[in-house]
């Protein structure tokens, strides 16, 4: 189920070049690595995208992380192995906001192993992130985002943040 905030996200609200993409996912394999500032809607398109078919897993990255880190501490009945969904479901993945998470060993290997095997195994993965390609090469390394770069269609997200649209609309009463 999607948060309750994009629970009206729509396909239609998806603009046409990554509609147009993202439909071709079957045929070519490739996702999309989605990016611009923040607030330009890339987490309300990854949802309005997963209301098109039922075979896309959406996934904010830093939870993700935090959720493969609790399991360490669970006994292996409680867990969620969530690692092994998302490098192996077969569907299209998308991975919320990459590039927010506190960059760590452990966070850099855990990341690498998923893009690793989805790349290997050319399953569709979407991105979203506030990073440039080339930002988030310095944040994340040269090896994982030389296979994003591989195994997805890059598309920039211009303009304001949707939040701040509406901010000078809001009175404070004192």
């Amino acid at each position: 189920m999607n948060p309750l905030r994009y629970q009206n996200a729509k396909y239609e609200d998806v603009p046409q070049k990554i509609r147009e993409l993202f439909e071709k996912i079957p045929k070519t394999k490739k996702g999309i690595y989605i990016y611009g500032e923040v607030g330009t809607g890339k987490t309300h398109i990854a949802y309005a995208l997963k209301s098109k078919t039922k075979f896309v897993r959406v996934f904010n990255t830093t939870e993700l992380l935090r959720s493969i880190r609790n399991d360490f501490n669970r006994l292996a009945y409680e867990k969620d192995h969530l690692e092994i969904e998302a490098m192996d479901y077969p569907g299209i993945l998308i991975l919320d906001d990459v590039g927010s998470e506190k960059i760590s060993d452990w966070v850099m290997e855990t990341f690498y192993l998923i893009i690793n095997k989805r790349y290997n195994h050319m399953l569709p993965t979407i991105i979203t992130s506030n990073l440039p390609i080339t930002d988030l090469s310095e944040r994340i390394g040269d090896r994982i985002t030389s296979r994003i770069v591989e195994m997805c269609d890059i598309v920039e997200l211009v303009g304001s943040d949707r939040r701040l649209i509406n901010k000078d609309k809001i009175q404070v009463k004192s």
